[in-house]
């Protein structure tokens, strides 16, 4: 509630400070000038939107093509998108296949997976560990 208060009480004097400094602005300043500085504060803030959103444009399409290499780059040959697992709904135990497993969750009996196993499995199906 301190916090909220001290915010409060910021926002208050901020606003009393710039209607006032308009005030005093308006008072001493010639009609020009006040013109010629709102104009410029109003094209930097232009300027300003204009480049955070070309710059969030770009990151986003530098990160999904980033994104797209490492991805490309991490699977082996022959391996699924993830993306696509993901869609299809299967678990990674269920891509492991072999006698007697279940290739899809669907058909799958309920059970518990044992974690130790799932990471043995993982490891001899990839040749390393972290």
């Amino acid at each position: 509630m301190r916090r909220l208060f001290w915010v409060g009480v910021g926002v208050v004097v901020t606003v009393v400070v710039v209607q006032r400094g308009r005030r005093i602005v308006a008072q001493y300043a010639p009609e020009a000038v006040v013109d010629r500085a709102e104009r410029a504060a109003q094209d930097a803030g232009r300027r300003a939107e204009t480049f955070v959103a070309t710059f969030r444009r770009e990151f986003s399409q530098a990160r999904s093509a980033r994104e797209a290499e490492l991805t490309a780059a991490l699977l082996a040959e022959g391996q699924p998108d993830p993306d696509d697992v993901r869609a299809s709904g299967l678990r990674p135990a269920d891509l492991r296949g072999g006698p007697g497993r279940a290739r899809h969750a669907a058909s799958a009996p309920e059970r518990r997976p044992d974690p130790e196993a799932e990471i043995a499995a993982d490891e001899a199906d990839l040749g390393y560990s972290f």
